[in-house]
């Protein structure tokens, strides 16, 4: 008899520390994107197969203005935003005045683009808004390349990794001791509490937080991705923000190891409902 032949997860990622998860066996041709927005037919010519993250989903979690127009369309929690089609520099500067006294706060200007803290900038005074103004200029960018964001003052960080069934690995984000950015949290100046640390601090509605996430994948449409969210320091019933979600999460070791625990679980059922609708 013809042995079958043994299958391995295509996983399309940009990102070397993941190919670890390609030595994961699979039942069929299975694809899982991290990001990547390539075409099926440009991966497989077998119709035969399941698909991870849809292209559309990377796309929509990789611009930050159709993720949070997706964000708002399931009223999940997220900071009040705004995006301009307008060019002009002094119009995008007064809105963004506008906006903050508005909002009473601070704002973010990130680009639609942005990641790991590249692209984010923290407009608090007149300096600083004439100061991105004036890179803007420099860079001939434009303002509709931006999203501007009310400045969250919850001081405390998570990353949840998400799929349609709830959480399945958490890490808090603290910002490191002798941190010189403070406004924003990224690899650089945090390190990353695991949930059996008595620092991570969960809160107690932390299932609520969860639900908001597994609504929001649901809306962008993707199958797993990571959420950062910031929380009230308070432990009763705090609040909420889910800032954004990324489909392409670099993962340490205990990452890799939790997802490479939960993957299998979401092709198995992927290749029962194929097989179902043979």
């Amino acid at each position: 008899m013809r042995n079958r032949r043994q299958h391995y997860l295509r996983v399309r990622s940009r990102n070397f520390s993941n190919a670890e998860l390609k030595r994961i066996p699979t039942p069929c041709v299975a694809i899982y994107r991290m990001g990547s927005t390539t075409p099926t037919e440009e991966i497989t010519s077998v119709a035969r197969h399941i698909e991870i993250n849809s292209p559309e989903g990377c796309g929509i979690s990789a611009n930050k203005i159709l993720m949070k127009q997706k964000f708002d369309e399931a009223e999940v929690r997220t900071p009040k935003w705004f995006h301009t089609d307008d060019n002009n520099l002094e119009n995008f500067k007064n809105s963004i005045k506008d906006k903050m006294r508005e909002w009473e706060g601070d704002a973010i200007v990130k680009r639609f683009n942005s990641s790991k803290g590249v692209g984010i900038h923290l407009i608090n005074d007149d300096d600083s808004l004439e100061a991105f103004i004036d890179l803007l200029r420099r860079r001939n960018d434009n303002p509709e390349n931006y999203i501007v964001e009310r400045f969250s003052t919850y001081n405390k960080e998570y990353r949840l990794h998400i799929t349609k069934d709830g959480c399945f690995y958490a890490c808090r984000k603290m910002l490191k001791n002798d941190a010189e950015v403070r406004w924003h949290r990224h690899d650089n100046n945090s390190v990353w509490i695991i949930e059996d640390n008595p620092l991570f601090n969960r809160p107690n509605n932390w299932d609520a937080i969860v639900e908001d996430c597994v609504k929001a994948l649901n809306a962008v449409g993707l199958d797993i991705a990571a959420f950062d969210i910031k929380v009230q320091s308070r432990l009763d019933s705090p609040k909420w923000l889910i800032l954004e979600c990324n489909s392409a999460p670099g993962l340490g070791e205990i990452g890799l190891e939790k997802y490479k625990e939960k993957l299998p679980e979401i092709i198995n059922n992927k290749y029962q409902e194929l097989i179902n609708n043979e």
